[in-house]
């Protein structure tokens, strides 16, 4: 038996998103824009509903902070996806990166903290180190409806308030296809993985039983 329908402002989303990224080549141009998609579908009421419905399970922070998202879709054409998380009072991720994902994070609920990492020890974006030093360099408050831009491999951390924080992410690829870095500043070590673990979602109400 196939999903019900997503909810409306979704599937407008994804069709936006479609039509854009086929008009759209330049990454960067494309990104920006779909932010801006991205910011439409967060103020939608039905969405922001929703979102009351994720559970915490699937996102709880395991060992050292790799936790799982949502996946709400995948397209079969462009490969974006749609993931969501939710995230416990004072929950902290590692320092990490998306490997080669552009990556949008929005938030619907709560707000946290969003810290960027720059690598001093002369390596290069896209390397895959046993070793690494990192400093930070900015944090960036994400609140409702604001929405964070990271690059391929800009390395960042996310260190959630004393409240649950729901949000949208989405990324050029789905994750399990691509390779990350985890930065652990404690010993200057670095691990790779191949991120958080992808756990189906419907992104719509469930269909009602007939009268």
């Amino acid at each position: 038996m196939s999903n019900p329908p997503r909810l409306p402002a979704v599937e407008t989303f994804i069709a936006d998103m479609r039509a854009m990224f086929a008009t759209t080549p330049d990454l960067n141009a494309r990104w920006e824009k779909a932010r801006g998609l991205l910011g439409v579908m967060l103020r939608d009421p039905e969405v922001k509903k929703h979102a009351d419905t994720w559970p915490d399970s699937p996102a709880k922070l395991g060992l050292e902070g790799k936790h799982g998202n949502l996946l709400l879709y995948e397209d079969p054409d462009w490969g974006f996806c749609v993931n969501a998380l939710i995230k416990k009072p004072t929950a902290k991720t590692t320092i990490h990166d998306h490997g080669v994902s552009w990556t949008l994070y929005g938030v619907i609920e709560g707000g946290e903290d969003v810290l960027r990492f720059e690598r001093t020890d002369g390596g290069k974006p896209g390397d895959l180190p046993k070793s690494a030093v990192v400093r930070d360099t900015d944090t960036v408050k994400v609140g409702p409806g604001y929405i964070d831009l990271i690059k391929p491999w800009e390395i960042h951390a996310e260190y959630n308030g004393d409240h649950r924080t729901a949000a949208v992410i989405i990324r050029s690829q789905r994750c399990g296809t691509y390779v990350q870095n985890i930065f652990y500043a404690k010993d200057n070590s670095v691990e790779q993985y191949w991120g958080p673990q992808q756990i189906p979602f419907h992104f719509g109400w469930p269909a009602r039983a007939a009268a």
